[in-house]
């Protein structure tokens, strides 16, 4: 049989909530903010703070804004390795001959990177090809405490007048989760990514609402068997929820917080509770799903013309689990749920975008293969359904109920409780 899913990128999963008794005070958490960028232009009143590495005793210099930073090629991230070139507004250019750069202000207020602003401090990580060649770009990663970061989180994840419940569970659903990741980076050099590739995150928060229902659970997280739970939530299900196990494969444990369940009509004020049809061109998302299939790898990466897509499993509540893909060969390949909704809205490696309201929204549909094109149509939610709809907790606020009954409902058998 043919696996549903790409080989897991690590022999350690699936990965559990950390221990409730390893989480006894407030950590701090470093967030990928820019990736693979040649460089960053700082924009603040006054100065910026640049040392080294922590533990390093590099000493601290003081630099006028704007300062363009950017680093050369070098042998290797080690210190002899590329320089770091600082610019600034005096015109005054310093090279520092460091494996990181960190950077915050004297009076650890926000630093200002292109239209956002990020709380404490900036670290400048190069990236490197292999164990030996620099390539001369770097990550940006704000290192930063756990409740100033997840103010910038529930910010972005949520409209900013819901009501004061649904921030408050957002907040406990993306402490929990965050958690959790810290738990599975421990050989990156950043814990979580800025992007809805973990939670979606916009930095310093301005709305008071979410500020406040970060202050109002601080430490509250959501925990089952003695660990925390892994609390994947998204915009809307749709009406059914997913199995955590069937959406990310290798991942997580089977837990009963993350098993699906029938969410009723709750989010049904979502503008993506229904949605489509998509007519997508067969030949050219044929060759998108085989390209997809190639990077992971995955045995779809064979694929010629879609004959047939199908329905291979579904979920105890009857969402699909699984899609079984037949080309004209009669060659078949069954994919999950989420990995064939990431084939086929792949944009990956110079494959060309999608064009608006080409993207499927979730996995929860249905397909039909028509000559030369493919319609998916009956689509239900936005995002992977497992844990929490975003929607539906502001209905079920807007309705009077607490946080902690909106997570019960979606985390069904979880408990909130205070960690730190």
């Amino acid at each position: 049989a043919l696996p549903i899913s790409p080989k897991s990128r690590s022999a350690d999963g699936p990965f559990p909530g950390p221990p409730v008794s390893q989480v006894n005070r407030e950590p701090a958490i470093r967030v990928r903010v820019q990736t693979n960028v040649d460089h960053v232009e700082i924009v603040r009143r006054g100065a910026i703070r640049v040392t080294g590495p922590l533990g390093r005793g590099a000493k601290v210099y003081r630099y006028s804004t704007p300062a363009k930073i950017t680093r050369e090629a070098g042998a290797g991230a080690e210190a002899s390795g590329g320089a770091w070139v600082i610019r600034d507004a005096t015109g005054r250019s310093v090279r520092w001959r460091l494996p990181e750069l960190l950077i915050e202000t004297d009076d650890r207020g926000a630093i200002d990177l292109g239209e956002k602003a990020y709380p404490r401090r900036l670290v400048l990580t190069p990236r490197t090809d292999d164990a030996n060649a620099e390539t001369g770009r770097f990550d940006v990663v704000n290192h930063v405490p756990m409740e100033t970061y997840l103010a910038g989180v529930i910010e972005r994840e949520l409209y900013g007048n819901w009501p004061l419940e649904t921030f408050k569970a957002q907040a406990v659903a993306a402490r929990s989760y965050a958690l959790w990741e810290m738990t599975i980076a421990r050989h990156r050099h950043y814990d979580l990514e800025s992007t809805t590739a973990s939670q979606a995150y916009i930095g310093k928060a301005k709305n008071p609402r979410a500020v406040t229902a970060v202050a109002e659970t601080r430490g509250q997280c959501l925990t089952y068997a003695g660990r925390v739970v892994p609390a994947f939530y998204s915009s809307s299900s749709g009406g059914l929820g997913q199995d955590a196990v069937i959406a990310f494969p290798n991942r997580v444990e089977d837990i009963a917080p993350l098993r699906a369940r029938e969410h009723g009509a709750w989010d049904k004020a979502s503008p993506q509770y229904r949605w489509g049809p998509v007519v997508r061109d067969n030949a050219e998302l044929s060759r998108r799903i085989a390209a997809w299939g190639r990077d992971k790898p995955h045995p779809v990466a064979q694929l010629e013309r879609i004959a047939r897509i199908e329905v291979a499993a579904r979920n105890r509540v009857g969402r699909p689990a699984a899609w079984l893909v037949t080309d004209t060969s009669g060659r078949r390949y069954t994919i999950s749920c989420e990995w064939f909704r990431n084939a086929c809205n792949d944009t990956d490696n110079g494959r060309l975008p999608l064009e608006r309201g080409q993207r499927l929204l979730s996995s929860h549909l249905d397909v039909d293969v028509v000559g030369d094109t493919v319609r998916f149509s009956q689509g239900r939610g936005y995002g992977h359904g497992v844990g929490m709809s975003q929607w539906g907790a502001q209905a079920m606020a807007q309705a009077g109920h607490p946080y902690t009954a909106i997570l019960q409902f979606y985390y069904p058998g979880a408990a909130v409780q205070k960690l730190y």
